[in-house]
């Protein structure tokens, strides 16, 4: 699915190995940009057609509306659930939707997940970042380099680096989350999925509040990024609190 040129020149772009990733940890973030007036969207590598319980074309239609709550385009680029790699292959594909949409900030998966997807991402959008910046490294495109790159937390995440709060917007991002039925519903007619279970979608609250508490509000998400912290990311954090 290629991009409307409207969307092109992202302030925020958000990379998620399947559909929902993102939703899990930063809907709110990117709700909260929307209403903000920054160009912000999500892109997924697969469809999540692995996934135990729904099916490839369930997911894109639950991720569609996903973005549609949250008021950003997506955009799936369809590499093989679970078998795709870090291979020059996937970071030329990456490298050009990178070039196309210009984001300044990329938000990428976990370094360190449970999920060998989520690894993956991580490392595969690190890299078609910083080469998708190289004039001479042979890719369609017109050489962009995002000027910073974040990343969501894993299972066990330690003290985050950065702190947004989406009390304003959480109402909507839970609805984005909750769109996704097929995964994060209970249903005795599918398998039992950990990410099904109530103890999940709890583990999201008590995170949000958890993170929220620093900021003494009700929600928040939560970043991790390189130090020192880049300015393209405090005026980011800025504009989000808006300031």
């Amino acid at each position: 699915m290629s991009p409307d040129p409207e969307v092109l020149g992202l302030d925020i772009l958000a990379i998620g190995a399947h559909p929902d990733d993102v939703e899990v940890h930063v809907g709110g973030l990117l709700a909260l940009a929307s209403d903000r007036g920054l160009k912000a969207g999500i892109l997924d590598l697969t469809s999540g057609d692995l996934g135990t319980r729904g099916t490839a074309e369930t997911r894109r239609a639950e991720a569609q509306e996903a973005a549609r709550i949250l008021g950003v385009p997506r955009i799936v680029l369809d590499f093989p659930d679970g078998r795709f790699t870090e291979e020059e292959s996937y970071r030329l594909r990456l490298m050009a939707e990178i070039r196309r949409l210009r984001p300044r900030v990329l938000i990428l998966p976990a370094p360190e997940d449970r999920h060998p997807d989520h690894r993956r991402a991580h490392q595969l959008g690190r890299e078609a970042a910083y080469y998708a910046g190289l004039k001479n490294y042979p890719c369609s495109g017109t050489p962009w380099r995002p000027e910073a790159i974040a990343w969501v937390g894993g299972e066990n995440p330690g003290p985050p680096d950065l702190l947004v709060d989406v009390t304003a917007v959480w109402e909507r991002r839970m609805a984005a989350f909750d769109a996704f039925g097929s995964q994060f519903t209970q249903d005795a007619s599918q398998p039992v999925t950990r990410i099904a279970h109530p103890a999940f979608r709890r583990g999201v609250l008590g995170r949000a509040m958890h993170w929220g508490s620093f900021l003494m509000c009700d929600w928040a998400e939560a970043l991790w990024c390189e130090r020192p912290v880049a300015p393209a990311l405090l005026r980011l954090l800025a504009t989000l609190e808006g300031r």
